[in-house]
């Protein structure tokens, strides 16, 4: 019998989401998949109906995978309804929703985290937490051998970074910023550059990094805090690039435009590193493992 796993989030019946690629590829792996919605976040709606109904059948899942940016709650949330099942809570928006996750990690029996801070935090809560930082979808985010249309891009749509739209209102038209595209939409927008651009909100690692290396572009995005440690994932140089401001953006995007052989380089390399250590299938098989160990000591 397979294995089941379900997967607790905001559907909008969409093609594609950070959630459905790591459901995806728990199918892949041979196991069975259940999805429960919480809601809609395109609509702001959020409900617990849905959840009330499947507990309500006495599922028999293995593995229930809560996957939300924070901002729902609910007491169904608890391992406490389903104690033959390993409960995992992806805190996927922390830092800058630390304080709502944190708050239900307790009822979980593992917390994972892309941002290290958070993980620090969460282990002097005595939570079971570990760190692993965000991924790409390579069924979903490839390269398309395509002329460019930008010199650089971001999907971080105009208003929602004052470096960004710099760059977007003095590009005359040589800097895409475009969000809100559909999965196909947004990996043929990430192809069309020649670069990728990001700038942190929260000064936290993001998924667009992870998803512009893997589309094959050279990614440039702000120098966090140490403490992030994003230099640990990526080397800097060879497989991306950091800037301090605005003024040190514009003259990388100049150099790496001037330098096709040396960005394709570093592209390449960071797109090597990506697909070696940081896609949905290993995100799979590391939950996977933890649900292994917790099964040898979990008395059913």
């Amino acid at each position: 019998m397979k294995p089941v796993a379900t997967f607790i989030f905001a559907f909008d019946e969409e093609e594609w989401s950070t959630p459905i690629s790591l459901l995806l590829a728990f199918k892949e792996k041979g196991w069975d998949i259940e999805l429960v919605s919480i809601g809609s976040n395109s609509r702001g709606f959020y409900t617990d109906e849905q959840l009330r109904l499947w507990l309500k059948d006495n599922p028999k899942s293995d593995m229930v995978i809560f996957m939300d940016w924070g901002r729902f709650d609910s007491p169904l949330l608890d391992k406490s309804f389903i104690p033959s099942a390993f409960w995992v809570q992806e805190s996927g928006d922390d830092p800058q929703n630390f304080n709502r996750n944190s708050s239900k990690s307790s009822r979980f029996h593992l917390t994972f985290t892309p941002d290290h801070d958070s993980y620090s935090e969460y282990k002097k809560m005595g939570r079971n937490v570990i760190w692993r930082t965000h991924w790409a979808c390579p069924r979903t985010q490839y390269p398309i051998p395509t002329e460019p249309e930008y010199v650089a891009v971001t999907s971080r749509g105009y208003g929602s970074s004052s470096v960004l739209d710099i760059l977007t209102d003095a590009g005359k038209g040589s800097f895409g910023n475009r969000n809100g595209m559909d999965a196909k939409e947004h990996t043929k927008f990430l192809n069309s550059g020649l670069m990728v651009v990001q700038h942190s909100r929260w000064g936290e690692i993001t998924r667009r990094i992870f998803e512009g290396m893997a589309c094959g572009k050279l990614v440039l995005t702000d120098r966090l805090n140490e403490s992030k440690k994003l230099h640990e994932l990526f080397e800097e140089g060879k497989e991306i690039i950091f800037y301090e401001n605005v003024d040190e953006l514009v003259a990388l995007m100049h150099y790496y435009n001037d330098h096709p052989e040396e960005r394709e380089k570093i592209a390449e390399a960071g797109r090597k590193k990506v697909l070696e250590h940081h896609t949905s299938d290993i995100v799979a098989d590391t939950l996977i493992k933890e649900w292994k160990e917790w099964k040898k000591t979990n008395i059913q």
